[in-house]
């Protein structure tokens, strides 16, 4: 490492990098460990269940501190354009199909395109702290309000699959084809409700933005009070609508920005906050892995969904058996006299670290 954190220029953020870092680096930990970390089953909160989240917090985050002297409309727009075709050919990739028949037309990189331009036709009318955080608390109860009305309908008074807002509006919009598994889940995690709702994650991220570049204003207290009082809103809110994933309800978007945001305080305090101080060599390489993964989200977040689809989609014939290469690396990683999950995820784990590292040592970024 040739960077030397004690003569980098003050105003360069550390702490998004190395938050962004360790987002991804726990989206790779938990997906390396096979049958390990799951979503919750419906109603409820696991570690897998924000990770997602907090990529679209640390989205309004770095937005505010990339866009805070504007962006033209046409680096708005080609961005958009490629978020969308990406997410289309990711989608295929996923499915292992090119049927465009049932290609699905929502996803991840197309809930980070539609919130993108939302954030900035937003943020160039509304630019206060205190009036973004009022809007997203608007649009969190607005949102919150529908999923009560439609759950009161529902099983236990509350949305269920087949009976929320995003079965009955994203069919209509997309063709059931089109959504998530072909409509048979009964919701579509980033259909037209969710990306409504995650805007209000984005828009608190964007506040935490502002927050940082406030510097020499009590920065990191500031933003360990946001986050507290956000993850306690969210505690209360789940009384009323439990925290759940899939429909993105209001208590799961507030306690996952929380979460995200005292993270990045975390990272404040250690990597942005006295910068001119001796910064010590464990520190130092700390910073260096993070941001490595940090610089590389796309990379690596999106990589490895498309290297396990070719895992797990690619046949080989050895003798008469054929099998997946996924199926021989679990089985290869079984032949050690350990449990197979635990050098499964030594392999995984560790292809992913070694291009990470690589890719940042040669300066080699994947981006959008």
């Amino acid at each position: 490492m040739n960077a030397n954190l004690t003569t980098r220029k003050k105003s360069r953020i550390y702490s998004l990098d190395t938050t962004r870092g360790f987002i991804v680096f726990l989206s790779i930990f938990t997906f390396s460990v096979p049958g390990v970390f799951s979503h919750a089953p419906w109603y409820g909160l696991t570690m897998l269940d924000t990770i997602f989240p907090a990529f679209v917090t640390i989205f309004g985050t770095s937005m505010a501190i990339a866009y805070r002297k504007g962006v033209s409309a046409k680096r708005l727009g080609l961005r958009t354009f490629r978020l969308i075709i990406f997410g289309l050919l990711f989608n295929m990739v996923a499915a292992w199909s090119l049927d465009l028949a049932t290609l699905r037309f929502t996803g991840v990189l197309q809930l980070f395109a539609v919130l993108g331009v939302l954030t900035v036709v937003i943020t160039k009318y509304i630019k206060r702290i205190g009036a973004l955080i009022v809007l997203s608390f608007i649009i969190f109860g607005i949102y919150g309000a529908s999923l009560l009305v439609v759950g009161a309908g529902c099983e236990d008074a509350l949305p269920q699959m087949g009976c929320n807002p995003s079965h009955i509006i994203d069919p209509v919009i997309f063709g059931e084809n089109h959504t998530y598994a072909q409509g048979e889940r009964g919701h579509d995690p980033e259909g037209i409700p969710t990306i409504f709702s995650a805007l209000g994650n984005v828009l608190l991220g964007f506040v935490a933005g502002k927050i940082l570049l406030n510097k020499g204003k009590k920065v990191g207290m500031r933003l360990f009070t946001f986050s507290t009082a956000l993850i306690l809103l969210s505690l209360v809110v789940n009384v009323i609508i439990p925290f759940n994933k899939r429909l993105w309800s209001p208590s799961f978007g507030i306690i996952t920005a929380g979460l995200t945001i005292f993270i990045l305080a975390i990272c404040y305090v250690i990597f942005d906050k006295n910068q001119s101080n001796e910064i010590k060599p464990f520190k130092k390489s700390v910073h260096w892995v993070l941001e490595a993964y940090g610089r590389n989200s796309f990379l690596v977040y999106f990589g490895k969904y498309v290297l396990y689809a070719v895992l797990i989609n690619t046949s080989v014939t050895i003798g008469e058996r054929s099998t997946s290469l996924n199926t021989l690396l679990m089985d290869f990683s079984g032949s050690f006299g350990l449990p197979a999950e635990i050098i499964y995820f030594i392999i995984y784990f560790g292809i992913w670290l070694v291009i990470t590292l690589y890719a940042h040592k040669n300066k080699i970024y994947v981006k959008i």
